[in-house]
């Protein structure tokens, strides 16, 4: 199994929950029951939802029983504590530790969905910084190359498409406000970022359709007329298709309008010669 690095390589995130573990390991107290029966008061909290509780006895367990069966399920289970809690960056760092260190194990499936999950939880609204949307994209295709006759594959997939629906909105919305601000060169290249990055998002025939707009109020009427003809082509049966046919009639008018002039300044020139 491929090792997950994507949580790792933020250190404010390592720093995080270094300090939560530095504030909990004085609270750590030794157990002295059997590790079933240890295990058993364990899972008795879980059941109650207790997670608080649960996370105490657990860190314990990982310590004092490090070597029993139970040591993959107690470290799955604390990663289940935290992300039920809704502490996202500590969950998904112990679900890494689960892959990581136990992978031959039974939780190291659910274990790396859970990871893409945490980071998916993470992921802010389309306007902020997307670098969890991103790892979230990435821990959930690791989990499907890993994993690819898991019955998770089908929400995994899910959830990429989710993420990758929220980047092109970000790149879409940057090159509208490009376009507003008749930044038309500037709005191009969102625009074409989409349509290369996230050709099978709702937002590539807008793209394709405002990329071929943004020609037209340029007055670059033939890239224009090459660019409205790739959108009827590739989005035929779209809901804009109409309105891209309209203008591409019309530029097709204003190109042979222009194409006219041309000639008659042409003519008149060599007239006077």
């Amino acid at each position: 199994m491929k090792k997950i690095i994507i949580y790792s390589q933020i250190l404010f995130i390592a720093i995080s929950i270094i300090v939560y573990y530095n504030g909990c390991s004085s609270k750590l107290k030794r157990e002295d029951l059997p590790a079933n029966a240890a295990w058993a008061k364990i899972i008795k909290l879980y059941n109650k939802k207790k997670y608080l509780d649960a996370v105490e006895k657990l860190e314990i367990f990982l310590i004092n029983y490090a070597g029993a069966a139970m040591a993959d399920s107690a470290q799955y289970y604390l990663a289940e504590c935290h992300f039920y809690m809704k502490e996202y960056i500590i969950a998904a760092s112990e679900y890494e530790k689960t892959v990581l260190q136990y992978p031959q194990s039974p939780m190291a499936m659910e274990a790396e969905y859970k990871l893409g999950l945490s980071f998916y939880k993470l992921s802010p609204k389309h306007s902020l910084d997307q670098v969890y949307t991103n790892k979230a994209i990435g821990a959930f295709q690791l989990f499907i190359e890993d994993f690819p006759n898991s019955d998770l594959v089908r929400d995994a997939q899910k959830m990429i498409d989710v993420c990758r629906e929220k980047l092109a909105r970000k790149d879409f919305e940057t090159g509208r406000l490009y376009s507003k601000m008749k930044e038309l060169a500037s709005a191009r290249i969102y625009y074409d970022m989409i349509l290369q990055n996230y050709y099978d998002t709702k937002y590539a025939p807008q793209s394709q359709f405002y990329k071929a707009q943004s020609y037209e109020l340029s007055k670059d009427y033939p890239n224009a007329v090459k660019e409205y003809n790739l959108y009827l082509d590739k989005y035929g049966k779209h809901e804009w298709s109409n309105n891209a046919l309209k203008n591409l009639n019309r530029v097709l008018q204003l190109l042979k309008n222009q194409s006219e002039k041309d000639s008659v300044e042409t003519s008149w020139t060599n007239h006077n010669y």
